[in-house]
């Protein structure tokens, strides 16, 4: 192998989305109003003694993208 074939794209690097924009763009007031919807209905179901619907949204919460989004927002 030449040392040519070997530079072969790693010219100019294409830029990278940093985290920081992406972080700025999520739309906190849908994240909130979902997360919250959540909660409100595991309590509702829990006033009302349906355990099994508790427990299913409770683990729903706790694997939730938004939910963890909102757990770790600055």
């Amino acid at each position: 192998m030449t040392i040519a074939s070997l530079k072969r794209g790693f010219g100019k690097q294409k830029p990278i989305k940093t985290t920081t924009n992406v972080w700025k763009t999520i739309p906190w007031a849908k994240v909130q109003r979902k997360v919250f919807k959540l909660q409100k209905s595991i309590f509702q179901a829990a006033k009302s003694g349906q355990d099994a619907k508790v427990r299913r949204w409770q683990r729903l919460l706790v694997k939730s993208y938004y939910a963890r989004l909102l757990a770790v927002r600055l």
